[in-house]
């Protein structure tokens, strides 16, 4: 019985690290916008797109490609 509660924790966690750490993507992709204003119309509106598309995964349940576009948001306000 163990084994299979360990085996199933094992099997489940990845989804619970990518589930936590999309929040806090969304967090920080908010505070640089806030505090950017150096960005043009059409990389605000990509930003702002891939924000939304990445809220839209996280909450679909899809968490890996939730991160991918959060993080490539965040590849995009810091160049």
């Amino acid at each position: 019985m163990i084994k299979k509660i360990v085996f199933l924790a094992l099997l489940l966690f990845p989804n619970f690290a990518f589930a936590g750490s999309c929040p806090l993507l969304m967090k920080q992709i908010d505070q640089i916008l806030e505090e950017t204003k150096q960005l043009s119309k059409e990389q605000l509106n990509e930003i702002r797109q891939l924000r939304i598309q990445g809220e839209e995964a996280h909450k679909s349940g899809d968490h890996e490609e939730s991160e991918k576009l959060l993080k490539e948001a965040l590849q995009l306000l810091d160049s």
